[in-house]
């Protein structure tokens, strides 16, 4: 479960490149290693990123990091305090 996990995260973080227009779509994908389908939802969560950022004031980074963290943390909970132990 955890390695799909990771894989979901990488799915994001590569798509929000993809829809900057740095990389393909494709190449997300194949970066993530998902399935279609569960590409197709990473590829949401991008999206609504990568809105955000185009919405944002300021330093884009920042806020991208805050965004994509919010996701991590979503992503992570069940793992709790044994996260980093």
């Amino acid at each position: 479960m955890a390695k799909e996990k990771v894989k979901h995260m990488t799915a994001v973080f590569a798509s929000v490149f993809a829809h900057a227009g740095h990389i393909s779509k494709e190449d997300a994908k194949e970066i993530s290693g998902l399935d279609d389908e569960g590409f197709e939802k990473a590829y949401g969560k991008a999206s609504n990123i990568a809105e955000k950022l185009m919405k944002a004031e300021g330093n884009k980074m920042d806020k991208f990091l805050e965004h994509f963290g919010e996701e991590i943390d979503e992503w992570t909970k069940e793992f709790g305090a044994k996260f980093f132990a």
